[in-house]
């Protein structure tokens, strides 16, 4: 009797441990043979699970809490997960609409009709003037706050989702000074109603760094908004001081040296990375930061210039490499390509063109489609055609155009990202000799 009544205790004992895991499933028939697995983004971390032969798949994910979570494979899906919850997932053929089963199946539903109409803010609330578009952004996140919590769909999901909403109004809310323009001016500047609104937001809250919108708020808050008139290194301090959740600060630190880098190259690059191995805890940020000093590393001075297949005006191939024994000052894209200054970089390169002629430096393009190859025929220097756009780009690190580069005559690198025509470059070229 005493040995039924221990079995009895340990299977309730056993009964009262939360599950750690949620239990998902289902079938994806999406009709294409390649798709063989199905992948979960849960946390930062990748669940995958194998289709057998009929599309089906089962597994678990091992979760402490309720977590949005994406789908990858064969469609791109949000979903909301938590543990001891199941979730059964179907996708029938030629549609990429999820059908929903098991008990987190009304979040999901949820979700996804969400999804469906996630830009709250339109253009035509854009163009409202600084009060009455703070205003407009209250109303918003007001109404859709109250038809989510009409759904009763738990408190841990709502509260999360409150919080989703907030981000996601706050995310396209915060790029309401580059895209409204002022009726006296060319420029407006944000004054205390919007800057009190977007500073009401926590910068805190690693819960949500799971979602883009919170992340993309972070992102142009600091490095688009406080940040725009800002040096990187007063902008890192001002996280540091300003930020006090880790996990969010390590977020955001990795994130403003690596789009600094992908922009600027290695400039500034000790006292960055310095930063970095100080204040930075994430390995796997960091490991990001460090492949792209290591890309850049390959195009510091010195180094063998990447070769690159072009097509000359004439439709003749060549090769970058066969172009050794003179300077080689090289546009990608065009002088005047961009916008504003586009007029004034054209013409100095024409004139740096005029200058040079019969010296020791060839003045290159390298078109990356047909159009801009069409369109740069009557600009003076010689014009090429990139062939294989894509590998140039990820080579050279090529993030916006025009992009300029000095070759030296060895075939090495002299200035990866080399001045503009109306920048230095003149200067760069007395000390080359030229």
């Amino acid at each position: 009797m005493r040995s039924l009544l221990g079995i009895l205790f340990i299977v309730l004992l056993a009964a009262c441990v939360q599950d750690k895991s949620v239990q998902v499933s289902g079938r994806i028939d999406t009709g294409r043979t390649r798709d063989s697995v199905i992948v979960f983004e849960v946390n930062g971390e990748m669940h995958e699970f194998k289709l057998d032969n009929r599309y089906f798949f089962s597994g678990k994910i091992k979760l402490e809490k309720g977590s949005y979570a994406y789908i990858y494979q064969p469609y791109y899906i949000p979903v909301y997960l938590a543990p001891g919850e199941d979730l059964e997932i179907n996708i029938v053929r030629n549609t990429g609409i999820p059908q929903f089963k098991g008990t987190l199946s009304a979040v999901n539903n949820y979700l996804k009709e969400q999804g469906r109409g996630m830009a709250f803010i339109s253009n035509a609330d854009y163009k409202l003037e600084e009060e009455a578009f703070v205003q407009r952004m209250q109303d918003i996140l007001n109404m859709n706050i109250l038809l989510l919590e009409a759904k009763n769909l738990g408190e841990d999901f709502t509260n999360q989702e409150r919080e989703r909403i907030r981000y996601g109004i706050a995310g396209q809310a915060i790029i309401y000074p580059n895209t409204h323009m002022a009726s006296d001016s060319m420029e407006y500047k944000p004054g205390a109603t919007f800057d009190n609104f977007v500073t009401s937001f926590d910068f805190n809250n690693e819960d949500l760094l799971s979602y883009p919108s919170y992340k993309q708020f972070l992102m142009y808050y600091f490095y688009y908004y406080k940040g725009k008139n800002m040096s990187v290194r007063r902008l890192m301090n001002y996280i540091l001081t300003n930020v006090t959740n880790l996990k969010v600060r390590d977020f955001l630190l990795s994130e403003v040296v690596y789009n600094y880098f992908a922009h600027n190259g290695l400039r500034d690059s000790d006292y960055l990375l310095s930063i970095c191995w100080n204040e930075v805890s994430d390995t796997s940020k960091l490991a990001k930061v460090t492949q792209l000093v290591d890309r850049w590393r390959k195009l510091s001075a010195g180094a063998t210039a990447p070769n690159a297949l072009l097509v000359d005006s004439l439709g003749k191939e060549t090769q970058l490499k066969d172009m050794r024994g003179k300077y080689l000052y090289i546009c990608v894209g065009m002088p005047d390509f961009g916008g504003m200054g586009g007029s004034k970089e054209l013409s100095a390169w024409g004139e740096l063109v005029k200058e040079y002629e019969g010296k020791d430096i060839r003045f290159l393009t390298f078109c990356p489609d047909t159009n801009i190859f069409l369109q740069v025929k009557d600009i003076p220097g010689e014009h090429f055609l990139l062939k294989d756009v894509s590998n140039f780009y990820a080579t050279y690190m090529v993030s916006t155009l025009p992009r300029y580069m000095l070759i030296n005559p060895d075939g090495r690198i002299s200035v990866a990202d080399a001045p503009k025509p109306t920048g230095s470059v003149k200067l760069l070229l007395q000390n080359m000799g030229l």
